[in-house]
């Protein structure tokens, strides 16, 4: 019996099909890799004799195991399979730490994937969003939208006709450097990103594909754009200039006391004020409507009576009721608008020789104010607590679990604080 058989193919190269001595059958064709004759003889000489060089360290495999393997491969060719018995090859494989490939079946992960990614960002419709609300978890309305965009502006283009399990971490890599080579800031570019990258690990945890590409992804780094802030002389100049829209004073003079946000000031309805504190149960959101604040907790802000006089007066001018919203618009409703908010702040800010964007004054810049006040009188941990910042895991457990005591503390080092910049008069 023939042990070999030897033939060159079109490229020169010699390859061999050796024969299994006690069946018979010839094996697949392997390259000597050579174009010479005689070194192809000498290599396949030494195969009969030491084995078949297999894998990437080449470890050899004896003419009877390697037909052993052939004869396996034809039966998996051949044989009428289904799914099921698919999976279970794989499953086999798993277990001897042969592969590392998820047993998933077919035909989940051959959507394409912008469609995939349309489904996954629909407030309405997603499964992934239906699961984050049931599980009692945050995510609005706005998000979903802006994710929308970023989907249809950079990675539909980029993705188009790509199915969701032909997706490669290389290809994720070099669309994010695209969007650098358009000049977009780091920040920017890791908010497109996340759009697809929240998309894919969801779809690997649940099956979808086999492969997670996002593992081994590295976020763009580089400095934000700062918030800027007032100092105390100047915020005591601004709440003493004429202000165009009362609104937006009062709803400044809150933030700038209590340290809120937008939202939650434009939420704030007659129920929510106590006599020495504001319950903030809610924020406001164009897309949402009412919702729960940051991090899904509500929490209390002491309320300086002062404040608390502005905000009583402005209820009252209130045209829609006492249960409509103090920070009132042309719809009974809704709120106004926080661009309202925003303008009128830059407008007093103009009126007393400040330019906002040049110094980089947002709305948000009093929730920065007041931080930076109190802390100079308390802890951090204190005063996370009324702001309810989640930046520090420490704080996170006592989140839930603002004394009256220290309500009553922040309360009162705001009144000396506050009342020191403002120049509240006495029985005001």
């Amino acid at each position: 019996m023939r042990r070999f058989y030897l033939h060159v193919r079109h490229n020169g190269i010699f390859y061999a099909e050796l024969v299994d001595p006690q069946t018979g059958i010839k094996l697949t064709a392997r390259s000597t890799g050579t174009k010479k004759r005689d070194e192809a003889l000498l290599i396949i000489a030494d195969w009969l004799k030491t084995g078949i060089p297999t894998g990437r360290i080449k470890k050899p495999r004896s003419i009877e195991a390697a037909a052993s393997i052939e004869a396996i491969l034809k039966i998996i060719r051949r044989a009428e399979l289904n799914t099921d018995d698919a999976l279970r090859i794989i499953q086999v494989l798993k277990d001897r730490e042969l592969t590392d490939v998820s047993v998933v079946k077919p035909g989940k992960g051959s959507v394409l994937f912008t469609e995939f990614l349309e489904e996954f960002w629909d407030y309405e419709y997603s499964p992934y969003i239906k699961e984050k609300l049931a599980h009692g978890q945050s995510i609005g309305k706005r998000h979903c939208y802006d994710s929308m965009i970023r989907l249809n502006k950079y990675w539909q283009p980029a993705f188009q006709d790509k199915q969701l399990n032909k997706i490669t971490r290389q290809e994720l890599k070099d669309f994010s450097l695209f969007l650098a080579d358009k000049g977009l800031a780091p920040a920017t570019i890791n908010k497109v990103m996340d759009v697809g990258i929240t998309c894919l690990n969801w779809a690997f945890h649940e099956g979808f594909i086999s492969v997670n590409p996002t593992i081994g992804l590295v976020n763009f780094s580089g400095s934000k754009k700062k918030i800027g802030v007032l100092t105390p002389i100047e915020v005591q100049t601004l709440f003493e200039s004429e202000w165009k829209d009362k609104r937006a004073y009062v709803a400044s003079l809150l933030a700038c006391t209590t340290g809120m946000r937008s939202g939650e000031v434009l939420a704030i309805r007659r129920q929510d004020i106590e006599t020495n504190f504001l319950n903030v149960r809610h924020s406001w959101s164009e897309f949402d409507g009412l919702k729960t604040p940051k991090n899904g907790e509500t929490r209390c802000v002491p309320l300086l009576p002062e404040v608390r006089k502005k905000i009583l007066e402005l209820a009252d001018e209130n045209p829609y009721g006492q249960d409509a919203f103090i920070f009132f618009g042309s719809l009974e409703n809704k709120p106004i608008d926080r661009s309202v908010l925003l303008e009128g702040l830059q407008k007093a800010l103009s009126n007393i020789g400040i330019d906002a964007k040049a110094r980089g004054i947002v709305f948000h810049s009093w929730r920065h104010f007041y931080a930076s006040r109190l802390a100079d009188k308390l802890t951090a941990e204190k005063v996370s607590r009324i702001t309810g910042h989640k930046s520090r895991a420490v704080f996170d457990e006592y989140a839930n679990h603002i004394e009256a005591e220290n309500l009553e503390e922040v309360g009162k080092v705001g009144a000396e604080v506050f009342g020191n910049i403002l120049q509240f008069k006495k029985g005001a």
